[in-house]
């Protein structure tokens, strides 16, 4: 027999539905995968509600620990999208202080309808128990919850794909951790003629984006070295992502550039040493230990190596420059054959306010608009990294004098970041994609450059390792011979990079000016 709903029971039916509307939208929006939910999609969230709802059974069995699933995820999904493989990646390779910053740069709003979510669930339950509303007596409501439910099955995709996602993320990690499970296929490699240098060293840099750098045409001189030195620098160098991993798995291995895919079997530094060069690797990003992550996992692949962070609890806020002297230990060793040195900085990483402890800013921050704040921190950090390349290009040209040892150093950073604004001010964050992210800095300096040399020419990050096996002379068949980062040519092909950015729903967001008081 059909309820017979009272006027109040209507009114409160009503309510009801609104609340499990607000919750089953969040809930698909703060998933990622539905940016702009569809009727039919949110009409299908709105029924699974209602339907496990109904008992209390079903909603504490199985109603309230989804809702708290999408809960957990949805401040991050909010900003950054769907569970994919380079951010499940991220937080295994985040320690306490990193994931802190990360929490700490999301939007409170995120936070605001996480919790929204899950209140209106519970209230929901509360107002159709104490009411006595059932919705499932209601035979039109069956049929329609029917029909609608053929359409979708929206509201466990995040879940499908957050599982698949995953256990890639967990196999890969096993992998990583048992270096057998990933031989080399490089094979036995060999120095050409043009491996003229006897140190070569790469300097990776941290969220650095192009355009805030003067030497690619921001009107502050942020970077003097960089914009005055005598080598080459290159403007239309592309990231292969937007955070460090999913960016230097593909940019330190020999990707797969249909599915951008990093291989490592393919890496960087087996490259180097089946040819025969000593390999190092300093870094002053983290290392977690048996959470390894893949770049980690490529240092530990090194001669030698030094990490100023081993990733355990509260790891601490440590300045690039704490690097130097690492680095001028080893420029300093006696040193017969050819060596290949990396230095991994922690440059820009947000917040970049954080990276200043030792240095100063800029601009004045009581000269400037307090919502160019954090602007202001992160020119004044990129200054911070070209002072230490200079310092790092200053160390090498007096082992050279000391020794005779000729080198030659590249510097480029993994990714960039995006801009918001809040009434608080202007954030430069890496929260979500941006058409920008892309753009990062390449630059070459050499012991025996005698002219500056600027390409605007595109390059991509997916070549990146061909072209740096290129640069110290390497030959293997399975290197493309074809690929040089540092030419005047651009690369015959972008591999889709073109499609990735026009697919990125924020528009671009041009480097901002510090107007002065």
């Amino acid at each position: 027999m059909i309820q017979k709903l009272t006027k109040q029971q209507i009114i409160y039916a009503v309510i009801a539905v609104i609340l499990a509307t607000f919750s089953g939208y969040v809930m698909l929006k703060g998933s990622g995968f539905f940016p702009s939910p569809n009727l039919a999609e949110i009409l299908f969230s709105v029924i699974l509600i209602i339907a496990l709802g109904s008992s209390k059974l079903s909603f504490y069995g199985l109603l309230l620990p989804i809702v708290i699933g999408y809960a957990l995820y949805t401040p991050i999904g909010l900003s950054f999208g769907a569970p994919s493989y380079q951010y499940i990646a991220s937080l295994f390779a985040t320690d306490l202080l990193e994931g802190r910053e990360f929490l700490s740069q999301l939007p409170v709003t995120n936070y605001l309808l996480a919790v929204g979510m899950l209140i209106s669930v519970i209230l929901f339950r509360t107002i159709t128990k104490k009411y006595q509303i059932n919705f499932l007596d209601n035979r039109t409501f069956i049929i329609c919850s029917l029909v609608i439910s053929l359409f979708s099955l929206a509201p466990f995709k995040f879940f499908h794909e957050f599982f698949n996602e995953s256990m890639k993320v967990k196999e890969e990690l096993e992998a990583l951790n048992n270096n057998t499970e990933i031989p080399s296929e490089w094979g036995t490699s060999t120095l050409s003629a043009d491996s003229k240098y006897d140190d070569y060293v790469l300097v990776i840099g941290e969220s650095a984006r192009k355009d805030y750098h003067h030497a690619y045409g921001y009107p502050v001189k942020n970077t003097p070295f960089m914009s005055n030195a005598k080598g080459t620098l290159i403007d239309g160098f592309t990231a292969g992502g937007t955070n460090t991993i999913a960016s230097l798995k593909l940019l330190l291995t020999k990707p797969n550039t249909q599915t951008w895919e990093g291989n490592y079997r393919l890496n960087l530094v087996e490259l180097v040493k089946s040819a025969g060069i000593k390999t190092y690797w300093i870094s002053n990003q983290g290392y977690l230990g048996r959470f390894d992550t893949p770049i980690s996992s490529l240092a530990n692949k090194s001669d030698e190596k030094i990490f100023l962070k081993t990733g355990d609890s509260f790891s601490q806020n440590i300045s690039d420059f704490a690097l130097l002297p690492k680095f001028n230990q080893i420029v300093s060793q006696n040193a017969q054959g050819k060596r290949f040195i990396v230095v991994h900085l922690y440059g820009s990483h947000p917040i970049t306010c954080d990276r200043l402890t030792d240095y100063p800013k800029i601009f004045d921050d009581a000269k400037i608009a307090q919502k160019y704040h954090n602007v202001n921190c992160y020119l004044s950090s990129m200054k911070k990294t070209d002072e230490l390349l200079e310092k790092l290009y200053n160390e090498l040209n007096q082992n050279k004098a000391k020794t005779g040892r000729s080198f030659s150093m590249v510097y480029f950073s993994d990714h960039g970041l995006i801009h918001s604004e809040d009434d608080k001010g202007i954030h430069i964050l890496n929260t979500a994609q941006g058409k920008l992210h892309f753009d990062v800095p390449l630059f070459k300096i050499s012991s025996d450059d005698t002219e500056r040399h600027v390409y605007k020419v595109f390059k991509s990050g997916l070549n990146f390792t061909d072209g740096i096996g290129k640069w110290i002379g390497i030959t293997n068949e399975k290197l493309n011979p074809q690929a040089d980062l540092f030419s005047n040519q651009s690369d015959k092909d972008d591999y889709g990079l073109k499609q990735v950015i026009e697919k990125i729903p924020a528009k671009a967001d041009p480097a901002i000016v510090i107007p002065i008081k």
